[in-house]
């Protein structure tokens, strides 16, 4: 019986990154993933747990933030699309995309970011000052990325990362 609940706890801990995926991203991906090169990484909470307990606390104050990051972060899926050019992948596909996640998913637009052909959203869905469920979608002339993450962050703690880089 000891064997039986280790084993079903470690097929949990196996299982966890396709738990975090949502419904939404996985439809559109396999969309568009036979007219490109698609690629999925998932991890789940155990290996960001340890890699937070990797990294050493007395190191410099960006390696000091990292861990803090790491450790409040829960799961990581991320989608790519390689050679998904702008033709294929067109803004109203994207803009479908944003919609389907906002009103069927419940998510909120935090940012929307366009810079030199690149275009960047970044979607939350988590209550008050936290960063719950973060989706972020990534567009260049030649690839699509969505980012999928569950994190018990902060916007404190997002604000201290950020102020970490600038002052770098």
């Amino acid at each position: 019986m000891k064997y039986i609940a280790i084993i079903a706890i470690v097929l949990l801990f196996a299982v966890s990154p396709a738990l975090a995926q949502k419904k939404s991203l996985r439809a559109f991906y396999r969309e568009y993933r036979g007219e490109c090169t698609g690629v999925r990484i998932g991890v789940g909470r155990v290996p960001l747990k340890l890699a937070s307990w990797i990294i050493p606390a007395n190191g410099d104050e960006d390696t000091r933030q990292i861990k803090r990051v790491l450790g409040r972060v829960h799961k990581v899926k991320v989608y790519t699309l390689a050679g998904a050019s702008k033709d294929l992948i067109d803004i109203t596909a994207i803009r479908r995309l944003k919609e389907t996640l906002i009103s069927k998913d419940g998510f909120e637009s935090l940012v929307e970011v366009r810079h030199e052909g690149a275009m960047v959203y970044m979607l939350n869905k988590g209550k008050d000052d936290e960063l719950g469920n973060v989706v972020i979608l990534v567009q260049d002339e030649a690839d699509f990325v969505m980012v999928n993450l569950r994190t018990k962050l902060h916007t404190d703690d997002v604000n201290a990362l950020i102020q970490g880089f600038v002052k770098s």
